[in-house]
């Protein structure tokens, strides 16, 4: 099963939001990425670590990542950080749809995974694309 039918049973299985609305809105609105090992949307918004919330109100300081899913041996979070089309202050997700949001440093993520700590992440994801 490919990353995109596990991310489809998924989001059909555990919310009411229909895959195909939440996939559109993010063809407009956001980043889609897909390949064989690795299924994610994301889009920008801005987190408040003080309160642990989330705003479209305020201008982006976070990529917020509402679904992925990837084969065994891919990982996720490095690909996300590789193509997110600029770094924000923050990485976020919500994991199996409960509604708390981890928020990490974009910084820290990406040293964690191999992409540095300072490296611009933008740059990586715009090299990945250069034919």
């Amino acid at each position: 099963m490919t990353p995109f039918d596990k991310a489809i049973i998924w989001q059909r299985e555990h919310t009411a939001e229909p895959f195909e609305e939440l996939l559109a809105w993010h063809l407009r609105n956001g980043l889609v990425h897909s390949t064989p090992e690795v299924f994610l949307l994301a889009h920008e918004t801005h987190y408040s670590p003080e309160t642990n919330t989330m705003t479209y109100d305020l201008p982006p300081n976070t990529w917020f990542v509402p679904l992925a899913a990837a084969t065994a041996h891919a990982n996720p979070i490095a690909e996300f950080l590789r193509v997110a089309t600029r770094p924000h202050a923050w990485a976020a997700w919500c994991r199996h749809n409960a509604e708390r949001i981890h928020a990490y440093p974009w910084s820290k993520l990406a040293a964690r995974v191999g992409l540095g700590g300072t490296t611009s992440v933008s740059s990586v994801a715009f090299e990945g694309r250069v034919s």
